[in-house]
């Protein structure tokens, strides 16, 4: 490892001491409310996700900008855009193991820093692009980034979370996903392409210094052995009236009791009754979140309304559909430590299926029958607005919310790696496919098999995802390893 000398830091002395100022002042904040500083901490990591949201809203305002409109360094076809957006995907599915091996070594706050670099730099080639492999290569360093943060971010929120906040805290993962998304659509209402990548990236530029103010969480400072700066910064997170040190010896004592276990090789460690169910839980939700056709909808969201209306504003509709996304994660913020992780995930496949359905409908009538949807160009605005609330209420946030939750400390890294790599794989063979389908099968048939997809999640959930609501990580660890089916009622 590197080790930086403060006489190396000489030329940065100014920044460094304004950093540690403010980090003295973090630590003596006046605790005004319950939890607070818990808020404070997982706001500050979700920052990051909110970077990674305008990743993702980039493409639907700028498709049709660099398309259409020629703005830009470089004439591209369709297939090249195309491929613009799928190599953010790629980065994702390429960063999730070795995002894993840093989270592990590294630590939960340096890795998230560490990806502010590929993020900023990806803007950089993005704006700049004097080829379209420099396109490529930006789109597949901000990939990087936001794989990296789809994993880091629900780790670091869920260690430094108690059980009463975890899910509340655990969906501003999303909730500032979708912000970041919404920001993307609506500066993009009034700029151009070069000056929307500007923004974006001074708004990454933002997130470090904010970051850097964050403690790492208590649990991998104490397997660090760093045991006195655990319960400091357990200290700063539960309030002034918490029992920092019984907490870190119970968190010590379970530490120990795996330090103690027979040495289990990463096969073995991964093929234990809990740890599997875990697996078949997390790989199948982020399975069915991409298959619902989440990523493909919002990255061509403009595109989708241009073919459903000519007289639609594509710009607002995309706009409203950014909005209601925020809506139903703020929504989703209130309710999971309410009403369960289980009925959430339930309730969100079933009505997305419903809008799914609805959308192709309209799009089916429009081809064969447009006199009847003459009237109803509000249609595909209302059925997509529907689908993005519903899947930030459940499939939106709760599968980054539980694998936080569900995997024990030995396999959780390589586990949310595993899951990580699953769910970004899929987005990019949902974006890549999603224009040969609409080919293919139609508007409607596409929309249609999203549907299917919807109803199959509603199921696998109710056979086999636990509900995490409320419980401490060894009462879900005994109700994962145990053989009783999900749906039936805890005694």
């Amino acid at each position: 490892m590197v080790r930086i000398a403060w006489t190396d830091l000489k030329p940065f002395a100014p920044t460094v001491i304004l950093v540690r100022s403010w980090c003295a002042r973090m630590g003596k904040l006046p605790y005004y409310f319950a939890h607070q500083n818990q808020y404070i901490a997982a706001l500050a990591a979700s920052y990051g996700v909110l970077t990674i949201g305008m990743v993702f809203g980039w493409s639907a305002p700028a498709g049709p900008q660099i398309l259409e409109n020629g703005e830009g360094n470089l004439n591209l076809t369709d297939d090249q855009f195309s491929w613009t957006i799928a190599f953010m995907p790629i980065g994702g599915a390429i960063a999730a193991i070795p995002c894993g091996i840093m989270l592990k070594s590294e630590g939960r706050k340096n890795t998230i820093l560490f990806f502010v670099l590929p993020l900023l730099l990806g803007w950089v080639l993005l704006t700049w692009a004097q080829a379209i492999v420099m396109m490529y290569l930006g789109r597949l360093l901000q990939g990087f980034a936001a794989g990296a943060y789809s994993m880091s971010v629900p780790i670091y929120i869920g260690e430094i979370a108690d059980q009463r906040i975890r899910g509340t805290v655990g969906s501003f993962f999303q909730l500032m996903l979708n912000l970041g998304m919404l920001m993307s659509f609506s500066i993009s209402a009034g700029v151009n392409v070069f000056q929307l990548n500007i923004i974006s990236g001074f708004i990454v530029l933002l997130f470090g210094p904010i970051f850097m103010l964050m403690p790492e969480t208590p649990s991998f400072l104490l397997k660090r052995g760093h045991k006195t700066k655990a319960i400091e910064t357990l200290k700063w997170l539960r309030g002034p009236k918490c029992d920092a040190f019984y907490e870190i010896e119970q968190l010590q004592l379970e530490q120990d009791a795996l330090l103690n276990q027979p040495k289990k090789s990463i096969k073995k460690s991964l093929f234990t009754p809990e740890t599997l169910s875990a697996l078949l839980a997390m790989i199948g939700l982020v399975t069915f979140l991409q298959m619902s056709g989440i990523n493909a909808v919002l990255f061509y969201a403009t595109d989708i309304f241009m073919n459903a209306s000519d007289s639609l504003n594509h710009e607002v509709a995309t706009i409203i559909v950014g909005a209601m996304q925020f809506f139903g994660t703020l929504l989703a913020a209130f309710t999971v430590d309410r009403v369960g992780r289980r009925w959430l995930l339930m309730i969100s496949a079933i009505i997305m299926c419903v809008s799914h359905v609805v959308l192709g409908v309209y799009f089916h009538l429009l081809q064969n029958s447009p006199a009847q949807v003459e009237n109803l160009e509000w249609l595909p605005v209302f059925a997509l607005s529907l689908f993005v609330t519903m899947f930030s209420i459940g499939f939106g946030p709760v599968p980054w919310i539980m694998i936080g939750e569900v995997f024990a400390i030995d396999v959780k890294d390589l586990a949310s790696s595993l899951a990580t790599f699953t769910s970004y794989a899929l987005s990019f063979m949902m974006t890549k496919t999603f224009n040969p389908l609409r080919n293919g099968l139609g508007e409607a048939g596409t929309f249609w098999l999203f549907g299917g997809f919807c109803m199959l999640g509603a199921i696998f959930v109710f056979l086999f995802v636990p509900e995490t609501k409320g419980k401490t990580f060894d009462q879900i660890q005994k109700r994962l390893a145990s053989s009783k089916v999900y749906f039936r009622a805890e005694k």
